[in-house]
C-alpha cells in the first residue's frame, strides 16, 4: 500500500500490531467518520470499532450469513460452493454486522482458490460501484443478518493439506483445489519426501481399478506430467507437483500405510537393540579381559 498511497498522495502509516496506543491516537487526530479494515490479518480492539463516528466496515468473501469465520477462501471451495463480496459494519461478533452490499457468485466444478479470488476481485470492485455512490451520497442502511441462516468455519493450518488416498476422488479433489494458491498446497509423501499438489481432476471415464494411493498412469502434457493415482473410490489425475524435479512412475505408491510403517519401526527398534547389546557384550568383555590380565 505505501506505494499505491504514494502515487494517490494518501498518508501512509505501516504497522507491525495495529492496536498499539500510538496508531490508535493516530487515527484520533483524524477525525476519522468511517473506518474501512478490509484484509486485516489482525483483529480490531474494540478502540478501533468505537473510533470512527459512523463505524467501522469490514469484508467477507462468503454468502453471509452463512460461512463466518476464519479460511474463508478454503471452505468456499471445500463445502459452500458459493460466496459474495460483502461489505458490513464491524461489531464485537464475527463477521455477523448488518450488511450494506452483498455480490453473490457461485463454483464452477474447475474453481480452485486461485481462481475464487480472482471471480471476488472482480465482485468486490462490482459491490463498491454500486454501493460507494450512494455512500457519499449519505445512505447508510445496513440490513441485519439472519441469525437462523448463521453457520461458522474455523480456523485451517497448513497440516490439514494432509491427503489420506482412502477417502472418495472427488473429496481429495476438493481439497487440493481449496489448498493450492494463494495457500501452501496439498501434500502426500512419496518414500521419505513430501510432495505439494497444486492442481487436480478427477477421472470420470477410465475404467481402472488399482491399489489405493498407487500411480496407474503417467501421460505428459504440453505443461507437465500427469499422474493418474487410485483413490478409495474412484481416480483422481494430480499435477504441478513440488519439487518440480520428481518424477514418478507407474506403481509408486503415495502416502504412508500406518501398518507398514510401524512394523518397519519396530524392525529399526529391533535392530538398534541388537547391536547396542552387542556393544555392551563387547565392552564387557573387553574390561573382563582386562582385569584378568592385571
Amino acid at each position: 500500500l505505501r506505494e499505491l498511497s504514494a502515487t494517490l498522495n494518501v498518508e501512509f502509516r505501516p504497522f507491525k500490531k495495529i492496536n498499539d496506543n500510538g496508531h490508535l491516537e493516530w487515527a484520533r487526530q483524524k477525525n476519522i467518520d468511517i473506518i474501512f479494515a478490509v484484509g486485516f490479518s489482525q483483529l480490531l480492539s474494540d478502540d478501533w470499532l468505537q473510533l470512527a463516528r459512523l463505524g467501522c466496515i469490514g469484508f467477507h468473501p462468503t454468502l453471509l450469513p452463512k460461512g463466518r469465520g476464519r479460511a474463508p477462501l478454503a471452505w468456499i471451495v471445500l463445502e459452500e460452493r458459493q460466496g459474495a463480496a460483502n461489505f458490513f459494519l464491524m461489531g464485537k461478533g464475527a463477521d455477523d454486522g448488518p450488511i450494506f452490499i452483498q455480490s453473490p457468485f457461485s463454483l464452477s466444478e474447475e474453481d480452485d482458490a486461485g481462481s475464487v479470488r480472482d471471480v471476488l476481485l472482480l465482485h468486490i470492485a462490482k459491490a463498491l460501484d454500486e454501493w460507494l455512490p450512494k455512500l457519499s451520497g449519505g445512505e447508510w442502511m445496513p440490513i441485519p443478518q439472519d441469525e437462523s441462516e448463521a453457520s461458522y468455519y474455523g480456523k485451517r493450518n497448513q497440516e490439514d493439506g494432509l491427503i489420506h488416498w482412502e477417502l472418495p476422488a472427488n473429496k481429495i479433489d476438493l481439497l487440493i483445489k481449496a489448498s493450492t494458491h494463494p495457500h501452501p498446497g496439498a501434500f502426500t509423501f512419496f518414500k521419505e519426501e513430501k510432495i505439494i499438489i497444486f492442481k487436480s481432476k478427477v477421472e470420470k471415464l477410465l475404467k481402472f481399478r488399482g491399489v489405493t494411493g498407487r500411480v496407474l498412469m503417467v501421460r505428459k502434457t504440453e505443461m507437465d506430467l500427469e499422474y493418474l493415482v487410485q483413490c478409495g473410490e474412484g481416480l483422481i489425475w494430480i499435477y504441478h507437483l513440488e519439487p518440480g524435479s520428481l518424477v514418478l512412475k507407474v506403481g509408486d505408491t503415495l502416502g504412508y500405510d500406518p501398518g507398514l510403517e510401524i512394523a518397519s519401526l519396530k524392525n529399526e527398534v529391533r535392530q538398534l537393540k541388537q547391536q547396542l547389546e552387542a556393544i555392551i557384550n563387547k565392552m564387557n568383555n573387553e574390561n573382563t579381559g582386562g582385569s584378568s590380565s592385571s
